[in-house]
């Protein structure tokens, strides 16, 4: 279940922000708005206040649309922030081995004007500092797992990194919520759009109807496990001659719909379902959707201060037995192995910033709904500004979802993984003007394409790996988006794995 306070807040202060944003989008305070844009050079950022809503409920609304959502819930020193784009004001592309720093090259070259705060029936210009800290300018988007791994379906369109300014933003952290428009001297001269879109977003605030319904599933088809089977053989050979030490293989899962999938009921039905993930949606120019419902970070910036997270190793749990699963995946030498391969892995990239590195000595245990994994939290401070792409870019991919050597595991997945992963396991998430900014590992996730939708899950496989048991593993975790979905499979799947 979502937060109750949540909740109370949609109900509660909803309604007083609603007329509020009524009174400031009067024709006269917006046209003032676009006024003030028209006259500047570069991007101005008119923001007014909104009422705190549900994430899903734009998604329904604009499901033919361009699109992003970032929806996490809060941590510890951290406050909750749920982000939607709708539209492009600005597109970023970044190809090949620099893709993220073109992506960040590409957002500092923007010319930014200024910002208008849209205040009862004023629209008052100021300076981009002023501008309230919950509506600063920020790019959504993401990166393929690799470059060259999304230039086919059911990946077409996603390209190797592709971050958006949205035209709106939608932003609350459960208290307050803002509306913030992206537009340029030129595009403001077309105050007729701006004020009909407007309109749209305000008719969506307004409604309580809930989220249309996903359509019905209709057939669920997997990939071949005896082709699963000899790929870890595969694996664990060549870990025993020792050209590695991990790679971490994926499988995938087609499930057909009796109709066009809509984002807004998976992303509905995924927040009820594990409101401990982070919730992602992205949706590029003519390309599908990708959904995820993650519980790894990669990496948090927030000025000096870095958070990333290890997360490897994985055991099932029915909820009833959850603390003896957890004894005995902490007592697991297999899962304690994979585990530190992570832990590592990420150690040295953020040493190689020269980063004040502070991490537990021992993995806790991370409970989700269905599994338990191994966690070790990262918590650094950076001696010197880094870009929050920049440290993305010498993270990903992690051993937790690559394998190591890196280069290694990646050959072998670009090589002989028989669908590409394309934005599968890859970074996703945000960052703002400053490199500010938090990118998630776009796992537990599947692309919405017509009426398919196209699933992949994950094993770490290493000396010891079992091929039946990283099978079971990999089903397990298809049983976040299955369940989403709607599909009876996944309480098959539960009683496969039990």
């Amino acid at each position: 279940m979502k937060p109750q306070a949540e909740t109370t807040c949609v109900d509660r202060a909803g309604a007083a922000a609603l007329v509020g944003l009524a009174r400031a989008s009067g024709r006269g305070a917006l046209d003032a708005a676009l006024d003030l844009a028209a006259a500047a050079r570069g991007l101005t950022f008119v923001a007014m206040r909104a009422p705190v809503i549900d994430a899903a409920r734009i998604v329904d609304a604009w499901n033919d649309t361009p699109l992003v959502v970032w929806e996490a819930g809060a941590r510890e020193h951290e406050p909750a922030l749920v982000i939607v784009g709708v539209g492009v004001a600005r597109e970023l592309r970044g190809t090949g081995a620099d893709r993220f720093a073109e992506l960040a090259a590409g957002a500092a070259a923007l010319p930014i004007a200024g910002a208008v705060a849209l205040d009862d029936e004023l629209a008052r210009p100021l300076a981009l500092a002023e501008l309230d800290d919950l509506a600063r300018p920020r790019f959504v988007g993401g990166g393929a797992f690799a470059p060259g791994a999304a230039d086919r379906a059911p990946w077409s369109g996603f390209g190797d990194g592709w971050f958006a300014l949205p035209r709106w933003t939608y932003v609350h952290d459960g208290a307050r919520a803002f509306l913030v428009l992206a537009i340029d001297d030129h595009d403001a001269r077309d105050a007729t759009r701006w004020h009909a879109e407007l309109a749209l977003h305000r008719a969506v605030f307004a409604t309580t109807a809930p989220v249309a319904p996903q359509p019905a599933v209709v057939e669920v088809t997997r990939a071949s496990e005896d082709l699963w089977r000899v790929q870890v053989e595969a694996i664990t050979t060549a870990i025993h001659h020792g050209a590695c030490s991990k790679v971490v293989a994926a499988r995938t899962c087609s499930v057909a719909l009796a109709g066009t999938a809509r984002a807004g009921a998976l992303l509905d039905a995924l927040g009820h379902r594990h409101p401990e993930c982070t919730r992602v949606i992205v949706r590029p120019p003519g390309a599908g959707t990708l959904v995820a419902a993650t519980p790894e970070r990669l990496v948090r910036r927030a000025g000096a201060v870095i958070a990333c997270d290890a997360l490897a190793g994985t055991v099932r749990h029915d909820g009833t037995r959850a603390d003896r699963a957890a004894a005995a995946l902490l007592a697991s030498a297999k899962d304690r192995r994979e585990h530190q391969l992570v832990v590592d892995a990420i150690r040295g990239a953020l040493e190689a910033v020269d980063a004040e590195i502070e991490a537990p000595a021992e993995p806790e245990v991370r409970v989700l709904r269905h599994v338990l994994h191994l966690h070790t939290p990262f918590r650094a401070t950076a001696r010197a500004p880094r870009h929050v792409l920049e440290l993305a870019a010498r993270l990903h991919p992690t051993p937790a979802v690559g394998g190591t050597p890196t280069a290694t595991a990646i050959e072998w997945i670009q090589t002989c993984e028989p669908v590409p992963r394309g934005w599968y396991a890859s970074p996703v998430g945000w960052f703002d003007l400053d490199g500010n900014g938090e990118l998630a590992v776009a796992i537990r996730s599947g692309v919405l394409a017509g009426n398919r939708a196209h699933l992949w899950a994950g094993a770490g496989i290493v000396a010891g790996s079992d091929p039946d048991r990283e099978l079971a593993e990999t089903e397990l975790k298809l049983r976040a988006m299955l369940g989403a979905l709607g599909s009876h499979e996944a309480r098959a799947i539960q009683e496969a794995a039990g």
